[in-house]
């Protein structure tokens, strides 16, 4: 973990949301030692994530700075729900707040998938599209829900889903087959300005 200077989970920190495991996975950012900033994804039991506990190690900051870039921690997770919906005023307010590059942090797909993955994405995602559109500071977004790495640009904004460090997904295998071998992250580097992204498997 030498030489990260940061950690970002785009959801999903629990699969049944109780207070142990969030718990846990504080426990276990806190022995990584890395700052770590998350945002709720819809496994996410939000009443907990947001108030019921309090993280000592992982940070659930709407808005953060890394190495001159803001990162908005976007909420797209609803209750009860696989969908996706973020509030525009939320996104709108962030924006404005940020001087530098930004990227974008959310659970749900905010663009198009491959194959059967493209299920159950971000339900106003047009809107969202038309809003960073007005932002020309809008570099980078970063998504979850997948389960599978996805890179593409639209618009010179990079749009990325990091595979998940649980289990993989394909859009080349049946339906919610696991594709073993798969599971991975992302590691990001946006030094001098530049964006490189690459998967790392685990």
């Amino acid at each position: 973990m030498d030489g990260l200077d940061g950690i970002i989970v785009s959801g999903d920190l629990s699969n049944d949301g109780s207070k142990w495991t969030y718990e846990c996975i504080d426990r276990a950012f806190e022995e990584i030692g890395v700052p770590t900033y998350c945002c709720p994804g819809n496994h996410d039991n939000l009443e907990m994530f947001y108030r019921g506990y309090k993280p000592y190690h992982y940070k659930i900051n709407e808005k953060f700075e890394i190495c001159g870039w803001d990162f908005i921690m976007l909420n797209s997770a609803v209750p009860d729900m696989s969908r996706g919906y973020f509030n525009p005023d939320v996104l709108m307010r962030l924006l404005k707040s940020c001087d530098g590059p930004v990227a974008i942090v959310l659970h749900h797909p905010p663009v198009e998938q491959d194959g059967w993955l493209n299920r159950k994405l971000l339900d106003n995602k047009s809107h969202f599209k038309k809003i960073i559109e007005h932002f020309h500071n809008v570099k980078l977004v970063l998504y979850g829900h997948s389960h599978y790495a996805s890179f593409r640009t639209f618009e010179d904004i990079i749009y990325n889903c990091s595979p998940s460090i649980g289990f993989a997904f394909s859009p080349k295998l049946p339906k919610f087959e696991i594709a073993c071998g798969e599971e991975g992250f992302s590691l990001i580097d946006t030094s001098n300005d530049d964006i490189s992204i690459n998967t790392i498997l685990i």
